[in-house]
């Protein structure tokens, strides 16, 4: 399984950093990516993200989480630590690619860039952006991108 790749969009990391419990059903959404952040820790799997990733997530804790700027810098730093967790950084072929994909599928921009970075490169993502996961794996006429929770059920046959 040490061969597994996956890129965990930016909701993800918030709900691990955030201990976000859905406010309508009650479930602990951190829990999930708290098992898969494990896995990467213990090398069973290859995580990724990317610098527009961690970008959205200074926004959203800054802006909607209103969390001070010394407890960001801190968190960041938490990702950055992870064992086998590699931030990647958009390339001009990658950016082109985002551009004809977005052309093709129903993608946001950033959704566009994470597709685009992550194909023929990374297994999986793991997102919970139910959007991006429909018209990805529509497209890919497979399941490219997972919740959190398919994810470990699915591939890691957990759970």
């Amino acid at each position: 399984m040490a061969n597994t790749s996956i890129f965990l969009d930016t909701d993800i990391l918030i709900n691990w950093l955030g201990k976000e419990i859905d406010p309508e059903t009650g479930n602990e959404l951190w829990q999930a990516p708290h098992k898969i952040l494990k896995k990467i820790e213990g090398g069973e799997l290859s995580g990724f993200t990317s610098i527009i990733n961690l970008m959205e997530i200074v926004f959203v804790l800054r802006r909607k989480k209103k969390w001070r700027d010394e407890k960001i810098v801190s968190t960041m730093g938490r990702i950055r630590d992870i064992p086998n967790f590699s931030v990647l950084i958009p390339t001009e072929a990658d950016m082109i690619s985002a551009y004809n994909i977005q052309a093709v599928i129903s993608l946001d921009p950033f959704n566009s860039i994470y597709h685009a970075m992550s194909r023929g490169r990374i297994d999986h993502i793991v997102s919970r952006d139910s959007d991006f996961i429909s018209a990805v794996n529509e497209a890919e006429r497979r399941g490219v991108v997972l919740t959190p929770e398919a994810f470990l059920k699915e591939i890691m046959k957990q759970d």
